[in-house]
C-alpha cells in the first residue's frame, strides 16, 4: 500500500512564523535573519494562504495571534524543538563510542601501562565493552613450552 506523500513545502514558513510570534515583530527577525520585512511578511502570508487560515492580527503598532495562530503556534513551536532534539540525537550518537574493542598486549605493558587506564575508560566509555589479552612475549613462551 502506498502512503499519500508529505507536501515538500508542509514545513515551509513555520520558523519564521514562530520567529515572529516569539520577536512580536517582523521587523526584529528581518534583522536577526538578514532579510528584509517584506520577505519575512511575505513567508507569514505564503503559509497563512497555503493553510486557508490567517494566523496573524497586524496593525500597525502590534501583532497579536488569531485563535486560529494560538493552536498553530504551540503545535508549530513542539516541531521545532522536537526537529532540534532529533538533530542533536543525531550529533550525540556519531559521538557516542560503542562496541567491542579489542587490546592485545604483552604482560608487561599491559601491567606497566593499561592498568593505570583502563578504569577511567571504561568509565568513560559505558557502550564500550572491553577485551584485553595480556601474553608473555612468544620467546619467552617458546622456552617455558608454552
Amino acid at each position: 500500500m502506498v502512503k499519500k506523500m508529505v507536501s515538500p513545502d508542509l514545513l515551509d514558513g513555520i520558523a519564521v512564523f514562530v520567529a515572529v510570534v516569539e520577536a512580536g515583530s517582523f521587523t526584529a527577525v528581518a534583522q536577526v535573519l538578514g532579510h528584509s520585512t517584506s520577505m519575512i511578511n511575505k513567508e507569514v502570508s505564503k503559509l497563512e494562504g497555503r493553510l486557508g487560515s490567517r494566523l496573524l492580527n497586524r496593525t500597525t503598532r502590534k501583532l497579536s495571534l488569531t485563535d486560529v495562530g494560538k493552536a498553530y503556534y504551540e503545535r508549530s513551536r513542539q516541531i521545532l524543538v522536537d526537529a532540534e532534539n532529533a538533530a542533536c540525537s543525531i550529533t550525540q550518537l556519531q559521538e557516542k563510542r560503542c562496541g567491542l574493542l579489542r587490546v592485545n598486549a604483552p604482560m608487561s605493558f599491559g601491567s606497566s601501562h593499561l592498568l593505570g587506564i583502563l578504569p577511567a575508560f571504561m568509565h568513560a566509555y559505558l557502550e564500550v565493552t572491553l577485551e584485553v589479552e595480556s601474553q608473555r612475549p612468544a620467546h619467552r613462551r617458546n622456552r617455558q613450552g608454552l
